[in-house]
């Protein structure tokens, strides 16, 4: 049943998203969020402690304010969208690419691939290498303004942790 549901919910996501209900979209649609759905019900049944766990921990989060944050996160982007588009446009091109180093206070595998994922969506910035149990710093590429991306990703942080909680390791 919760395959199903999910395939279901993927389905109409997609839907809604492509808005092109010819039968050669609706036909992909359908495959595309099946062979989803039943790859995450994979997820969940087979591989070691740790993928299970990192999903299990996903279906505990409370969905709400992860849906907070995610609004939050799409403003950064329209924001930082306008700020390059600005940048680029610029006959002088005041580019300033430069690379940072932003300690972190997340902990499990899912806050951080969250945090990392959310840096690398944000336009201007690349995560080069995110932390691991020896080296808590994310390393990111920033294409201008580097102060600005550190403070980003701090306040990314905080949204993460108050989020999903304390985000200790799993397993």
């Amino acid at each position: 049943m919760g395959t199903l549901f999910h395939w279901l919910l993927l389905f109409l996501f997609w839907l809604i998203l492509s808005g092109i209900f010819d039968l050669k979209h609706v036909g992909i649609g359908l495959i595309a969020t099946l062979a989803v759905a039943v790859q995450a019900r994979r997820l969940q049944m087979v591989g070691d402690n740790s993928e299970r766990g990192i999903v299990r921990h996903l279906g505990t989060l409370p969905w709400f304010s992860i849906a907070g944050y995610s609004f939050w996160l799409l403003r950064q982007i329209v924001y930082a969208n306008f700020q390059i588009a600005r940048v680029v446009l610029d006959p002088r091109l005041p580019i300033q690419p430069a690379i940072v180093h932003v300690p972190t206070r997340v902990r499990s595998d899912a806050g951080i691939t969250l945090l990392a994922n959310s840096i690398t969506a944000t336009p201007g910035t690349i995560t080069v290498r995110s932390a691991d149990d020896a080296n808590r710093v994310f390393v990111i590429h920033a294409l201008v303004n580097a102060d600005d991306v550190a403070a980003t990703v701090y306040e990314m942080e905080e949204r993460i942790i108050r989020a999903m909680g304390p985000l200790e390791p799993i397993g």
